[in-house]
């Protein structure tokens, strides 16, 4: 998969993500197993987790039309520590009683992390051979 096609999967799944948590919270939080535990603060932290995730999105829209430079680069690194930082904790919940929901988040992240990892050594490699 080129670099253009992947930060079109990374894009289109944050606005998601964004739209879902910044417009929904409450219905995000019932997906997730909390939706009777929810405060008004849960509620608002969940929207700002929303604004966050469709701010990567835009990041990675606007990053897909760029060309190979220290810009694109500095977005993938987002992505990779954003991502598997959210995949550890992806893993401590599974570890707990996880629902539906925490499988996909776990594969989601893993493979915008990992994937963004690989182009960032990808990119390091092709830079040391020029």
């Amino acid at each position: 998969m080129n670099i253009r096609t992947f930060l079109t999967f990374a894009m289109i799944a944050n606005f998601g993500y964004g739209l879902w948590y910044f417009l929904a919270p409450q219905g995000a939080a019932n997906v997730y197993g909390f939706g009777a535990a929810t405060t008004e603060l849960s509620n608002v932290m969940l929207q700002f987790l929303g604004i966050l995730f469709f701010a990567e999105g835009v990041m990675c829209a606007v990053a897909r039309k760029a060309e190979a430079s220290l810009g694109r680069t500095a977005v993938l690194a987002f992505i990779c520590v954003s991502s598997l930082l959210c995949f550890y904790m992806d893993i401590r919940t599974l570890l707990g009683e996880p629902g539906t929901m925490d499988y996909v988040d776990t594969v989601i992240n893993g493979l915008f992390g990992f994937g963004a990892l690989a182009y960032i050594i990808r990119a390091g490699k092709a830079t040391t051979a020029t």
